[in-house]
């Protein structure tokens, strides 16, 4: 398998940015990390805070405790929380495409580069 596509599976399945590492490109891939990272925490923090508030509620006995209840709540809440879990969602994946194409094309930049050849245009 070649470098180029090994760091772009790497970038895809591993984690956004393992791509980079691989092509010790170690900036490029703090960069795609942190950004998948606050992707992620702006995803899940959303997602506990409004699981929280049900959680709230149940024990101020606002809400009964039965499933359908609370199913009821949890779509509710995704109806209301949906833009900013959408900001969430486009940040991580947009991050993520972007680290997959991105170490596909420096491989191939690096391979070229390494090969001596000189680039017709």
């Amino acid at each position: 398998m070649n470098k180029p596509l090994k760091a772009a599976l790497f970038s895809a399945l591993i984690f956004p940015g393992a791509g980079q590492l691989l092509l010790k490109k170690y900036l490029s891939a703090c960069y795609f990390a942190a950004f998948t990272g606050v992707g992620l925490y702006l995803l899940f923090s959303n997602l506990l805070s409004k699981a929280q508030e049900i959680i709230d509620q149940v024990q101020r006995g606002e809400v009964s405790a039965d499933l359908a209840t609370i199913i009821e709540l949890v779509q509710q809440q995704s109806m209301i929380a949906e833009e900013s879990f959408n900001q969430a969602l486009i940040i991580l994946l947009v991050t993520w495409l972007v680290s997959i194409v991105e170490a596909y094309r420096v491989g191939k930049k690096d391979a070229f580069d390494k090969s001596g050849l000189s680039p017709t245009l």
